[in-house]
């Protein structure tokens, strides 16, 4: 094959690679625009979505009653923080989660159940068996995910969230933050 022979093909793939990157971005930013709006639709909503799309987001619950919600989560590290909420009845948390890590941090003595539609997920429950009256139901599909249930003080002692407190005020928040 001649030297002519040897760039023609190679311009012919470089062609064809970019063309395969400019179609996966617009891809990539197309469903990355769906999920933020599907977000940003239910903002009003009593049940909220919360969407994560090839991401890392923290969604924190502020004080007040928690009705419930949709989690959607795609390729991602979400958080939910339930910690801060009081569950004054049985609420429905539903999700939908592929190849993804969801963790729930819930309130003390909250009761979880989890029935979860799952395919290659690991499911942790590590809250202990509580008596309260309400339950958060746990369900949906998850394919390839890795879920946990955690309670609110598996991660710091108070010594320790009080001086993250300070440093989030010195320095300003890192991460990602929805508040109810």
């Amino acid at each position: 094959m001649s030297f002519t022979g040897k760039i023609i093909k190679f311009g012919a793939a470089a062609v064809v690679a970019g063309v395969a990157i400019k179609v996966g971005t617009d891809m990539y930013r197309k469903k990355k625009r769906e999920y933020a709006l599907l977000e940003d639709d239910s903002r009003h909503d009593l049940i909220r979505k919360y969407t994560a799309f090839f991401d890392r987001k923290l969604v924190e619950i502020e004080d007040g009653p928690f009705e419930g919600c949709e989690l959607k989560v795609f390729s991602s590290k979400l958080v939910l923080d339930l910690s801060r909420a009081s569950i004054e009845k049985d609420v429905y948390i539903s999700i939908n989660v592929k190849g993804a890590s969801l963790t729930v941090i819930m309130p003390p003595g909250q009761r979880v159940t989890a029935d979860v539609n799952n395919i290659f997920t690991k499911i942790s429950d590590h809250l202990e068996n509580a008596d309260s009256e309400h339950t958060v139901y746990l369900m949906g599909k998850a394919w390839g995910s890795n879920i946990e249930i955690v309670p609110e003080h598996i991660y710091m002692d108070n010594d320790a969230e009080e001086e993250y407190e300070d440093f989030n005020e010195i320095l300003g928040d890192f991460g990602k933050a929805v508040k109810e």
